[in-house]
């Protein structure tokens, strides 16, 4: 999936025309959201996407919108709004402004598709005026109900259905697990084209502590995750293929291993002097000056970890001049 789910954007991320199959994932539920949005993309017709935050419903907004409406000015003329900033019983007035592309609200001319986030944050007078916006297209996007709490008492749901309207529904990553291996490795494919490293591999092992975890945040923590690791391996220059696993942890819960977040954070700086002193061949002083440390720091950090004795031992089993 190209394109952070759910994430604020100006609207020109788009380096190329996208397809219905963007959508990654071979689960049975990738393929009906798929289907969905080719439906949903040939018409004009309003929708509303449900899904938790982060589970891609910006993205599946985009795809409708250009999958219908191809060609140069596609990424200008799709136009978010976020429903919670507008005053209650302002909405329709709020889209119709947006709809003619006021210059006072941004928009500019040429809208297509207005995608209106956090429906279920607007006032309840404004519902039924969603489905009638004149001139363009109309994409919402709202969160499921909420569950019971603790206390047994159950919070008043937000809006998942508006009259008039379609709705594509969205699982959460954790009831479609079978879409994390393909999502992780199109997100890293996508970190080291953007950082202009790699490319790198994830480890079994990794990718099953992937499949075991509940990913709270759903596929926007999915590619943090790899982001992150691939920006760790950047910084310490990794020459590598396969990514070190305590780059690729998930830091939220641990790790499969039951690390601590101190121990993982320990793992990980002594992969990157590992990696470091290894580049360079042993030099200290090379390596202190790459990762920008004084000879004295470099050194505590060594001892702190174990490491002198094995280099002493790699310079003495050097041959001399």
């Amino acid at each position: 999936m190209r394109g952070t789910p759910d994430h604020p954007t100006d609207g020109r991320r788009w380096s190329g025309p996208y397809a219905c199959e963007d959508w990654i994932g071979s689960s049975a539920e990738a393929a009906r959201i798929r289907d969905e949005i080719a439906t949903a993309s040939l018409s004009s017709e309003p929708v509303v996407i449900v899904g938790e935050g982060g589970t891609g419903r910006r993205f599946a907004a985009e795809l409708i919108h250009r999958s219908s409406h191809s060609g140069p000015d596609a990424a200008e003329s799709f136009v978010p709004i976020e429903a919670g900033s507008v005053p209650p019983g302002k909405l329709a007035a709020h889209l119709d402004v947006a709809a003619a592309g006021a210059s006072g609200n941004g928009t500019g001319p040429g809208a297509r598709t207005l995608y209106l986030s956090g429906i279920d944050r607007a006032g309840p007078m404004d519902f039924g005026s969603l489905a009638s916006t004149a001139g363009v297209r109309l994409i919402a996007s709202t969160a499921p109900p909420a569950k019971t709490s603790g206390n047994g008492r159950r919070e008043v749901p937000p809006t998942t259905s508006v009259p008039g309207m379609a709705t594509i529904r969205i699982p959460p990553l954790r009831e479609r697990k079978m879409d994390i291996s393909a999502l992780a490795l199109r997100f890293l494919a996508d970190a080291c084209d953007h950082a202009g490293v790699g490319p790198y591999g994830i480890s079994s092992r990794m990718i099953a502590a992937y499949h075991d975890y509940d990913w709270p945040g759903n596929v926007a923590e999915l590619r943090a995750v790899i982001e992150s690791a691939v920006s760790t391996a950047a910084l310490a220059r990794f020459r590598g293929r396969v990514l070190p696993d305590s780059f690729c942890a998930i830091c939220f819960d641990g790790d499969r291993s039951g690390r601590s977040f101190k121990e993982m954070i320990r793992d990980l700086e002594r992969s990157i002097l590992e990696n470091t002193l290894h580049r360079v061949g042993g030099n200290q002083a090379h390596a202190a000056r790459i990762l920008q440390l004084n000879a004295t720091t470099l050194h505590e950090k060594l001892k702190r970890h174990g490491m002198l004795r094995a280099l002493r031992q790699r310079d003495a089993a050097s041959p001399g001049p």
